[in-house]
Order: structure tokens, then sequence, then C-alpha cells
């Protein structure tokens, strides 16, 4: 069931990457600061495709992100589920929970923190949430980037770096030197081999793969 989904505390920062990673991915030295707000806008998009590819829930007014935010589902129960599935996963803390007019305490719930399942219990049993609204409050996202995240956010802001600096179109270059200098260039024509319709080439998404939302109607 698809809840009403709030964004109330968002990042500080939604970024995947740090201007020191964007840097080294730029190839610059670790103190040149001579690109930064050009890499700070790709760093952005960079994130904000990634967010897109995993399928990642905004409330429409705050991006998208993998980064550590408090949010806030109000599910319309109709009395006949066990399991909430939460728009969010990689939850670090379980800030509150309610179940129609019952607050709950930690002891009332189960959850799978990384695949953003919760669960009412009651001892060892499993019970269903109640018909009417449960309203739950958690935090998501990395506050500290995981490796495989920035390794795949860099590899994305590396290949936007190197089609910024070429003519995607431009399939070879020959120069001939003798008398002046000549060049010729050969142009695709049609699709361009290995291009990809989505923000995420497929190589990269395959890095990505822990990270993608399935959607749950």
């Amino acid at each position: 069931m698809r809840s009403l989904f709030t964004v109330v505390t968002p990042a500080a920062d939604p970024s995947l990457l740090t201007i020191a990673q964007l840097r080294a991915a730029a190839g610059l030295l670790a103190g040149d600061a001579s690109r930064d707000a050009e890499l700070t806008e790709l760093g952005a998009r960079v994130s904000a495709d990634i967010a897109t590819a995993c399928q990642i829930r905004g409330d429409g007014v705050h991006i998208p992100t993998l980064r550590s935010e408090t949010v806030r589902e109000v599910f319309r129960q109709q009395g006949c589920d066990d399991i909430l599935f939460l728009a969010r996963r990689f939850i670090s803390n379980l800030v509150s929970a309610s179940d129609v007019d019952t607050v709950l305490v930690p002891d009332d719930t189960d959850l799978d923190a990384e695949a953003g399942l919760l669960q009412r219990i009651s001892g060892t049993r499993t019970l269903f949430w109640s018909r009417g609204n449960a309203v739950i409050e958690y935090i998501a996202g990395f506050a500290t980037v995981p490796a495989d995240l920035v390794g795949a956010a860099m590899d994305l802001a590396r290949l936007r770096l190197s089609a910024d600096a070429r003519d995607p179109l431009v399939k070879g270059e020959s120069v001939e030197i003798p008398d002046v200098r000549t060049v010729r260039h050969d142009y695709w024509v049609g699709a361009i081999p290995g291009s990809t319709e989505g923000p995420v080439p497929a190589d990269i998404l395959a890095k990505l793969s822990r990270y993608i939302n399935v959607a749950v109607a």
C-alpha cells in the first residue's frame, strides 16, 4: 500500500561525493579549488541521477537522496496487512510509530532496517496493523556514504567529465602531418554505440543493485 510521504528533516547535503572526491574524479590535486563550482554542480547532478536510478521516493519538495534524513509516512490501513513496506531503506533510527491511536514502543515492532520492512508484534506473534492510519517516522539513508556507493558515484562523475570534454558524435579522428596540419573527424550516424536512455549506464547501474528500491503498489 502506497503511503503519504513527507521529508521532515532533509539531508544537510544530498550529494554522495565530497568536493575532495570530485576533485579526484576530475584528476585535480587535493587543494586545487579552481573548478569547485563546476564540480559541486556535477556532484549534485550525479547524486540526483543515482537517486532516480535507485527509485528513491521524494515528497515533491526536497531532492530525493540516499543520504541520511528524517521522513514520515502515513499508511491508510484496511486492517489486513501484517507488514508495512517503508518508502526508504537503510534505516538508522525508528523515531516513532503509531497504529491508529496506539503509540508503539520498540518492543511492539520488528524492523528490517536494510529492507525497510516494519511489522507490529506481540512477543513472538506478528499482528495485523489496525484499520485506520499507521504513522511512522524514521531516519533513513547514510550519514557516511558506503565505499561501493562512493565508487559508483565516482565512476559516473568521471564518465560525465569525459563526455563533457569530447563530442560524443565523433567516431574517430585522423591527423595528416606534412605541409599544414590536417584533421579529419568521422562521425557516428544514427544511435551512438554504448549510449543509454537512462541517467545511469548499465555497468554502473549493476554496481548499485543493492540500493535500488522495488516499487510497491
